[in-house]
């Protein structure tokens, strides 16, 4: 697998990230909670616009999706999606304080954007207030990154290299568990709250592929990491692989780093 140097990581995401980490995630957040012809969604954190693309095809020419990313670059491909029925909208905000209408939703979707929210306990709420009395919002997010030992140990490496704490590093997986939501949701109002946990085993690229992916996906929170020269930046890769090589060739099959993903889904209404 090969990233050209220019690769942005919102681009990385979605091209070699998603076929593993986010695509088969999000078909099942929408297995959970299936909307209906019609209605009128959010994507709170859309990304790349990999959920929308799951939800599309079940609200009809009579739906709408408004996809809601405080990140310029992860809006600027989802932009680029061409979708069949739905009206489909792409708005530049922030999940502390969504600036759409009250009580004019039936569901919001979020996978995996509540450990990047500046206010998560803010977020709920807010959520709760798009929402139509009765609504649904299904949201997902990775466990704990200590039950993921190889990118534990891969984290605190990009960690100490780049002299950055190690829930900068690993932000994907560093919302705390299921517990923090359900008492967020609790707090916020909603009723009916659902809780699963579900593991998937997940197949990368080589391992070397494996751990330029894990270090680039690593520095989108990583503002320093953006101004080291492709130089500095190899060195990154190579440190983080060297230091790595023995836990990564555990995980190791036929050639491809292979593991499993742990994530959970809060379902709620509002």
């Amino acid at each position: 697998m090969t990233i050209p140097p220019a690769t942005s990581p919102a681009q990385i995401y979605n091209d070699f990230f998603s076929p593993q980490m986010f695509t088969p995630w999000a078909k099942n957040l929408v297995e959970q909670s299936t909307p209906s012809a019609g209605d009128r969604v959010v994507d709170l954190a859309c990304g790349t616009g990999l959920l929308t693309e799951q939800i599309a095809p079940h609200l009809g020419n009579n739906g709408s999706i408004v996809g809601l990313d405080f990140a310029p670059p992860m809006l600027a491909v989802a932009q680029t999606r061409e979708f069949n029925g739905p009206s489909v909208e792409w708005i530049d905000a922030s999940a502390d304080a969504i600036p759409l209408p009250d009580n004019s939703f039936d569901r919001v979707y979020c996978q995996q954007g509540f450990q990047f929210f500046p206010d998560r306990a803010k977020a709920v709420p807010e959520v709760r207030s798009v929402l139509k009395p009765g609504g649904l919002t299904a949201i997902s997010l990775w466990a704990p990154v200590e039950e993921f030992p190889l990118r534990d140990q891969m984290f605190n490496s990009i960690a100490k290299f780049l002299n950055v704490p190690l829930e900068v590093a690993a932000k994907p997986f560093t919302f705390g568990g299921s517990e923090p939501m359900q008492s967020m949701l609790d707090d916020a109002g909603f009723s009916d709250i659902v809780i699963t946990t579900r593991s998937n085993e997940s197949v990368f690229g080589p391992p070397e592929s494996f751990v330029k992916l894990t270090v680039m996906g690593a520095a989108a929170a990583i503002p320093t990491f953006g101004e080291l020269t492709d130089e500095e930046k190899q060195s990154v890769i190579a440190h983080v692989e060297v230091e790595n090589y023995d836990e990564i060739a555990k995980y190791v099959q036929d050639g491809h780093v292979s593991m499993a993903l742990t994530s959970f889904t809060a379902t709620a209404t509002a």
